[in-house]
């Protein structure tokens, strides 16, 4: 199961997987992913990734996923937070992150969803991110 929402206001993109992700659902979340990653033209934004109940995935996902990270990263993700109930998932899911983005040093380990929302916050504010707008002929594809 995956879910992607897009806040433009706060400039956070926001992705939940939970369950087996198999290669086909993989491929739709990463399009859907992009797509709202697209909104901000390259620009500065943030991710949350609920990872809670997400099993380990398999070879072709976690792929997939790590070209997802690698597509953040170059689109202008300046931070992850990412929250796991998974050890083994958390670790995968890293190994991953850090395959596709080598030196990645804005994921943030979070215990939970308030924590998350917390150094979001803080990321949002150091970083001024209400102060850009998002590129309106993107936005509106959202």
């Amino acid at each position: 199961m995956f879910e992607v929402t897009n806040d433009a206001n706060r400039r956070t993109v926001t992705v939940r997987l939970s369950g087996f992700v198999r290669p086909n659902e993989m491929k739709d979340f990463a399009a859907a992913y992009k797509t709202a990653t697209d909104t901000y033209g390259g620009g500065r934004h943030l991710v949350l990734a609920d990872m809670r109940g997400l099993r380990t995935l398999e070879p072709e996902s976690a792929a997939l996923f790590g070209e997802v990270v690698a597509y953040g990263r170059q689109k202008g993700c300046l931070m992850c937070a990412h929250v796991s109930d998974s050890t083994i998932s958390r670790l995968q899911t890293a190994r991953v992150a850090s395959e596709a983005a080598p030196g990645d040093d804005i994921t943030i380990d979070c215990v939970s969803l308030d924590e998350a929302h917390t150094q979001l916050a803080k990321a949002r504010a150091k970083h001024f991110l209400g102060a850009e707008p998002v590129p309106m002929a993107r936005a509106a594809g959202r």
